[in-house]
């Protein structure tokens, strides 16, 4: 007996030991059936879950931001058919709205903001004054159970219609060398329609023309900006017509100065008496504005003859010019019309110079005391003057002297001087001697040789 078991033991330490030695295959190990059977559990459990959810369909309550409400269609005809109209700006006053949807689990996840129409109601609005109006919302995927702000303030205003006058103002400047006439609009007014508060603060409707860059003629339509009374632009929300616009015409051309030239025909009609000592046009260019290839052709601006016959005395004349060559179509600029283009003539006596070339030096101031001898006897003498006062002057009008008063025998270097005959008729002439003094001697009678 004992040693059969021995021998029993002996074969169980064996393949203890013949197991120690190999190991088991992972799959085949405790830790992970006790990991299979956890992860089969809960699979089963979420299964069993689902099933129930998909069977029973709870509800679920899900948020959308930034729904915009709007007007229910036709609501505001209705309000115009009333005389009445909304006030204010509708983007300020329908601002985005805040809307919880409840919807059964499988259709939940499907619905978006577009599903949600957000609207207010102006059916029981009957005059003007300040309404809390509600905002309804519905969902064509699932039941609205809130909407957050729930109501809006609505202004109503009368509504009433108004003409105001249409002005034209400009901004920015043409480019250099350009030239705009006067626009023409083709409304001096305008009539708008809209919230009676709005229109009660237009004082008018301004066309603003901008210049800059515009080097063609304008013909299109601009929009008006409403302004009060301060020159302050009008807030615009309220109107029931859209913003107004006027139509508009301006001339642009280029333009450049041009000369002005004349022709005096009968300049040599004057009397040898006159002569002409001064010409100005009181416009010697003119600022012209027309179409480029016009333009460009355009050297100067010629006039009929000036005809001056008839000019018996001094005095300033003016003469009207009669332009030709302006093109048809061409502009003069700076206010000037062209029956304003005088020439201006100033006509004096005509002045020319006689000389006298040997012209007796008469002593002044001599006694019998002495005897006077002088280098010269007569000196060349250049009188200038009026034509008419030379043609009576002669010789004989003048005399030259030298004043020998109170000298003694000796020499001396004196000054010449001359007297007219008639100094009230002749004082204005201007006289030259050819020399300004002369050497005289003084001595005794008989000592002069």
């Amino acid at each position: 007996m004992a040693g059969l078991f021995g021998s029993k033991r002996q074969a169980q330490s064996a393949a203890q030991g013949a197991g120690d030695g190999e190991k088991l295959p992972w799959y085949k190990r405790e830790w992970f059936r006790t990991v299979l059977y956890i992860v089969l559990s809960l699979l089963i459990a979420m299964l069993l879950w689902g099933y129930v959810l998909m069977s029973q369909n709870p509800a679920r309550i899900k948020t959308y931001t930034g729904v915009t409400p709007t007007f229910e269609a036709g609501g505001e005809a209705d309000l115009i058919a009333k005389k009445l109209i909304v006030y204010g700006d509708i983007e300020e006053i329908l601002k985005d709205v805040t809307v919880t949807v409840s919807a059964p689990l499988r259709n939940i996840s499907k619905v978006t903001a577009k599903d949600i129409v957000a609207t207010v109601s102006l059916a029981d609005v009957r005059a003007a004054g300040t309404y809390d109006l509600e905002v309804k919302a519905v969902c064509s995927g699932g039941t609205v159970v809130s909407v957050e702000p729930s109501t809006v303030s609505v202004v109503i205003d009368d509504l009433a219609s108004r003409s105001v006058p249409v002005t034209y103002a400009f901004s920015g400047e043409l480019p250099e060398g350009y030239w705009h006439g006067e626009p023409t609009l083709l409304d001096a007014t305008t009539t708008l329609e809209g919230a009676r508060g709005v229109l009660a603060n237009v004082s008018k409707a301004v066309c603003y023309i901008d210049l800059e860059n515009v080097t063609e003629s304008v013909n299109r339509s601009i929009q008006l900006t409403l302004l009060d009374n301060d020159g302050n632009e009008v807030d615009l929300a309220g109107l029931k017509t859209i913003i107004p616009a006027v139509d508009v015409k301006m001339t642009v051309l280029p333009h450049r100065h041009v000369t002005v030239e004349y022709e005096i025909a009968d300049r040599d009609s004057l009397s040898a008496l006159f002569e002409i000592t001064g010409e100005k046009l009181t416009y010697p260019s003119l600022d012209i504005a027309a179409e480029p290839d016009v333009l460009a052709s355009i050297t100067s601006i010629d006039s009929d003859p000036v005809i001056i016959g008839g000019i018996t005395d001094t005095g300033s004349y003016s003469f009207t010019l009669t332009l030709k060559g302006i093109p048809e179509g061409a502009v003069i600029l700076g206010g000037v019309n062209a029956n304003d283009i005088q020439l201006q003539l100033i006509v004096s006596e005509r002045y020319s110079e006689q000389t006298f070339e040997r012209v007796p030096i008469s002593f002044v101031g001599e006694t019998s005391d002495y005897v006077y001898g002088h280098s010269m006897e007569n000196v060349a003498v250049t009188v200038r003057g009026p034509v008419k006062l030379l043609q009576s002057f002669l010789s004989s009008d003048l005399t030259v002297i030298v004043n020998v008063e109170g000298r003694g025998p000796g020499a001396y270097d004196l000054d010449l001087e001359y007297t007219l005959s008639d100094v009230d008729k002749y004082g204005e002439l201007e006289i030259t001697l050819a020399a300004t003094k002369v050497h005289v001697v003084v001595k005794p009678p008989n000592t002069l040789k």
